[in-house]
């Protein structure tokens, strides 16, 4: 702490070499005065203190407040103002504070634009530094499950049944439960109930066993013991879901083969956004983020990153070609069905409300659409039944 009261002073000498700025050397030395003379270097109080040195200290201790440099959590603008105006006359100029909090509650928001830019900057310095360590595997990202490789294993042998395959699955009672839940769910039901894994399986079939084990473990990365991140992460978990269904049934509308792929695609998609996030909920100290900032942030950078989990896990060159462009703006004709459909199916959960970023989006226009050849009315159909799916099972996974 005695290094951190002798800045002001050494900044004084770095400055004082520099002659046009002689004269706001008694700012620079004086900017952490108190009016009752608990501040430092000196010890001034009251008027002592130059009128640029009491100034400064107010927009000095307010920045603190706001974007805490070294410890303590960030607070509101409205806060950090009541805790400056709770200090009026102690360490602060009770004379200056009236005008310091219409400056910053006035200019028709300009000075929360400025707070905002300069959080946005802030994330996106933490957010490069991430993908950084990535990449240099200073970040381990998660590996795939064990069950999900002993799954696939089964799966892919031709001699493979329902008995193999629940023995396999019953060794994690939590995903025999919610796979047991899920097959009983509307959008799956028979006429009679399921009981026991064994039973779920030709009711799912396959394949889609597997999309829905691989959907539950994918729900373990969406949490977060970080409570102002959990609402970020509660909806892009929907948003992936929602997309999934979403676009199994423009595959199954536009009689497409590999259904259950199309759902695998679609729950993927953005898993470069739940790693960043899951990152940036580790290293930030503020509770009081801008979602858009860290939307705008996530949306920037999410893409690369999900290709190099999607290799790793060993998903197939379709899967990584999903990734790099899902987002893109503009299509061919000869551009690849499986980015088409995933690309409508992300627009679409915009329009159904199950979307991280508000965009009035018109669906007709979209490339994706339209190479489809898909009907306007026929995309709200599936919207539509997705919001039904979604009621149905999210809380199931």
């Amino acid at each position: 702490m005695i290094w951190i009261k002798k800045h002001p002073v050494r900044g004084e000498k770095i400055l004082a070499s520099l002659s046009f700025l002689r004269e706001i050397l008694p700012m620079v030395r004086h900017h952490h005065e108190a009016i009752d003379g608990s501040g430092y270097p000196d010890g001034l109080q009251k008027h002592e203190i130059p009128l640029g040195a009491r100034v400064l200290g107010l927009f000095n201790h307010f920045d603190n407040l706001v974007f805490p440099r070294f410890s303590g959590e960030a607070l509101s603008v409205k806060d950090a103002l009541e805790e400056i105006k709770s200090n009026s006359g102690k360490l602060f100029d009770e004379y200056l504070i009236g005008s310091f909090i219409d400056f910053i509650e006035s200019n028709s928001g300009k000075s929360e634009d400025f707070l905002l830019k300069k959080e946005a900057a802030s994330m996106k310095k933490i957010f490069t530094t991430i993908i950084q360590k990535f990449k240099a595997g200073e970040l381990n990202p998660p590996v795939m499950p064990q069950i999900v490789r002993e799954v696939q294993a089964v799966i892919k042998r031709a001699a493979s049944d329902a008995d193999e395959l629940a023995q396999v699955i019953e060794k994690d009672p939590v995903i025999s439960l919610r796979l047991i839940s899920i097959a009983n769910s509307p959008i799956y039901r028979g006429v009679q109930s399921i009981r026991n894994v064994r039973s779920a399986i030709p009711r799912l079939g396959l394949k889609e066993t597997l999309n829905i084990i691989i959907a539950i473990v994918n729900k373990s990365l969406y949490q977060t013991d970080k409570i102002h991140f959990k609402l970020l992460m509660d909806k892009l978990w929907v948003h992936s879901l929602a997309s999934a269904y979403g676009a199994k049934l423009i595959a199954q509308n536009l009689k497409l083969d590999e259904l259950e792929e199309y759902f695998l695609m679609g729950l993927t998609h953005d898993i470069g956004k739940i790693l960043l996030l899951k990152a940036f909920s580790e290293v930030s100290k503020s509770k009081m983020l801008s979602l858009d900032a860290v939307n705008a942030n996530i949306q920037e950078a999410h893409i690369g990153l999900g290709s190099m989990l999607l290799k790793r896990w060993g998903f197939d060159q379709k899967f990584i070609n999903v990734i790099n462009h899902h987002e893109d703006k503009e299509f061919s004709p000869d551009t690849a069905k499986e980015v088409l459909v995933i690309n409508l199916a992300n627009m679409l959960t915009g329009k159904i409300g199950f979307s991280l970023l508000e965009d009035e989006i018109d669906i007709a226009e979209l490339g994706s659409t339209q190479i489809l050849k898909l009907k306007p009315e026929n995309v709200a159909g599936i919207g539509e039944e997705v919001k039904a799916i979604i009621a149905d099972v999210a809380h199931l996974f």
